[in-house]
Parts: C-alpha cells; structure tokens; sequence
C-alpha cells in the first residue's frame, strides 16, 4: 500500500484524501496543530504533530515509514514546504521552486509577461518614501496590491493620493516584501482560464467567468464559473501567448490558471497566475463536464506517476452549454461567525457539495470567505434556480444575530452572458 503525506489541513485536504481513500492510498497529515483545529487528521489514517516547517524530521520521518509522495492542499505556504520536502526524498513535485516563484511574485509575474509579450495593465514604481515624481507620474484610478498576498488580501481601489499613500501603507503592512504592485485600475469583465498540463505541453481546460453582486467590490466574486462569453476570441486572441508564457515560466506538470480581463478599451490584459488548485473548487466541477480529475492527476503525480500528453483533455474552443459553478460565500461585515444555517438542506440535493475551512466561532474579517458551494447544471435556468435555492434556505449568522451573508441575485445579467457565449460572441 502506497503512502501519502499530506502537509497541513486546507481547502481541498477532504477532497484528496477522499480519492486517496477510494484508491486503496494510506494517508498521513501532519502539523502541529490539534485534530480540532487541523481537522483532516480526523480523516486521515494517521497523523503527525510535526510543523510542516520542519522538513529535516520529517524527510527522515518519511524513510522511515515508507512514505511514496508528499502533497498537500492550497495552502501557498505548504506548497513551500512541499518543494523543499520532495527535493529532499527524492520525490515527485509537479512544480519547482522557480515556477513557483511566478505563482507568489506578481512583480515578477508582470515582468515575465512582458517579456512575453502578453498585455498587463500599466504599472507605476513606489517607493517607500514616496518620491514626489513617482506620485506625480500616476494616472488614476489605480489598484494597489502586495506581491505575495491572494484572497483580496491588501487590495485597494485608489482615485487620488492621499488614497494611493494609505493604500501602499496597508498593502505593505500584510506582505513579506516591500515592493508593490501599483497599476491602472481594469474595470472591464473579468475570467481565468484553468490548465492542464503534462511534459510541458498545455491544454484549456475551461475559461470561467468570474461574477460579483452588483453594488459590492468588484474582486468579490460571487460566482465563478464555466458561464462565459468571449470564449472564441479568448482562445483566438491571446490563449496562444498565455500558454507560451507558462511554457516559459517553466510549467511543466500539474495545473495552473490565469486570470484575466477585458477591459473597457475593449483589449485582454493578464492579472496573475496561480500554480496551485484555486480556492473557489472550480475543478470538482471539471470532473462532472469533461472527465478530468484534478485531484486524481496531481496526487497521482505525486505518487510517481507520469502523466503523457496522451493523457491530456481536449482543449476547450466554445462555450459550454452545461454550467460548472462554484457559489462563493462571503460575509459583509467583521465579527465572530456565530453559526452557519441551512447547510444539510442544500446538500440535501446530491448535485451540490459543500467545501469550507470556516467553522462557528471563527473570527471573520470584513468580506471574509465562509465556504463554496459547487454543482453542476444543463442550462442557465437550472443554475439561477439551484442559486435561489441556496439563497433561500442558507444563513451566515454573526455574534449580533444578523445575517450577513453576500448573496448574488444578478440573473439577468448572467442569462444574458450565457446566451451570448453559445452565439460564440
């Protein structure tokens, strides 16, 4: 029996040691947290109270016991850890440290774009005193963000300078690194693409559109899904540079995604990538619409086996007339997560999972993330229904009794959008 060592619990730890489980694969997680607090060791054949930071004990912990591969959830942190372990046993790891590096680096990242020649929003130089030309040169309105931070974390939408100063103050509070990004603000229709990758060679998996309630900020997407329009011209206009530019970065197994938008002047622009699963649960979906286990494909992988280009999916060249969703959940407001209603009833419908990392008593954060709810649907229609579905029966409830759970009511518009993708436009 082969053993797999998972790194910390995080959003998709259930989901592979469920299929590791189904494949006759021993699991193992290990932290130094309690089965309470890293809850996937309640789930795992075995678990280990050593900090993943810890690579040293645990590569000799693993000769031991005979573990065959190391893998671990989201967590950019533990896919670190994953590098540096698997370098030392000797161990499978789709990605390296070098493309890694791109992943958690959107300095780099846009300069590799660049390089590249795949269109990124202008950027601006700031400095940490705040040199009068630097300031003077910025047209706005811009967006500042760290380098090194994902979940919306340090962004800020900035329409003069006392804004922007406050921003790069905040954005740098939460980072490792004092560089920045500072750059035009986009404002058009926003995607990323997902990839399969094998030996080097890439293919579209899906282009998802990303939605959120109108009135709310524009990066809190709601809804991310396989509902998109402008799927031809993407996969015409610019797909081609995307995949030269992973090739480039070094990508050679695994996936990886890439957002982007449409902008209003009516032009594609790459925000960021990200070599890891996304945390909106998108590629559960995957499974359902085109038979590509995400899961299956990177913890086989890890476990040593190679996968060919033979292996590879089809490359997506039109829209879909099925609908893969992810519905996320986000509070609108701070406080304490006091208890999560309605979760059972959804589920109760075998069509909808539920995956989330929050429990009651957390602290939330100002639109922090509660959970994701995934499905698969025929049609538009039946998204939008199984949508209010959700929206009827579910309540976030904070300390003080209110609901405050986001909820995306915008079905016209997303109609719409998918009427328009099957006209190919």
């Amino acid at each position: 029996m082969k053993k797999l060592l998972l790194l910390g619990t995080s959003n998709a730890t259930k989901e592979i040691i469920d299929y590791a489980r189904s494949s006759g694969i021993y699991t193992i997680v290990t932290d130094d947290k309690s089965p309470d607090i890293s809850y996937a060791k309640k789930w795992a054949d075995e678990y280990w109270m050593i900090n993943t930071t810890e690579t040293e004990k645990l590569a000799e912990k693993c000769i031991i016991e005979g573990v065959n591969g190391v893998f671990c959830g989201l967590s950019e942190f533990n896919i670190e850890m994953m590098i540096k372990l698997t370098d030392k046993l000797g161990l499978p790891c789709y990605l390296s440290e070098k493309s890694w590096h791109y992943s958690k680096d959107k300095h780099d990242f846009k300069q590799k774009c660049n390089e590249y020649n795949v269109p990124v929003a202008r950027d601006y130089h700031i400095s940490t005193d705040y040199k009068k030309e630097e300031l003077d040169s910025i047209e706005y309105p811009v967006v500042v963000k760290p380098i090194d931070q994902n979940g919306n974390r340090g962004i800020s939408y900035c329409y003069n300078e006392l804004e922007l100063i406050d921003a790069c103050k905040y954005a740098r509070s939460v980072s490792k690194s004092d560089k920045l990004i500072v750059e035009k603000l986009l404002t058009g229709k926003e995607w990323y693409s997902y990839y399969a990758i094998a030996n080097g060679e890439i293919r579209l998996i899906a282009l998802n559109g990303m939605y959120a309630q109108p009135g709310e900020e524009k990066n809190l997407y709601s809804l991310t899904t396989t509902v998109s329009d402008n799927v031809e011209r993407f996969v015409q206009e610019i797909n081609p540079q995307i995949e030269s530019l992973l090739k480039g970065l070094e990508c050679k197994e695994g996936i990886a995604w890439v957002q982007e938008m449409l902008d209003d002047d009516n032009n594609f622009y790459v925000i960021e990538m990200g070599y890891r699963l996304p945390g909106d649960m998108t590629f559960i979906q995957y499974e359902k619409m085109m038979s590509f286990d995400t899961i299956k494909w990177l913890v086989d992988y890890a476990l040593g086996k190679k996968h060919s280009v033979d292996d590879l999916p089809v490359s997506q060249v039109r829209a879909f007339k099925k609908c893969g969703c992810s519905y996320n959940i986000w509070v609108s407001k701070e406080g304490i997560l006091k208890s999560i209603e309605g979760i059972d009833i959804i589920t109760s419908n075998p069509a909808i999972t539920y995956h989330s990392g929050t429990v009651e008593g957390d602290k939330m954060r100002m639109h922090g993330h509660v959970g994701t709810f995934a499905f698969v649907t025929d049609n538009i229609d039946d998204m939008c229904n199984i949508i209010n579905f959700i929206n009827t029966n579910i309540k976030v409830i904070m300390e003080d009794g209110s609901d405050a759970m986001i909820r995306y009511t915008n079905y016209d518009y997303i109609k719409k959008v998918y009427k328009e993708g099957l006209e190919g436009r």
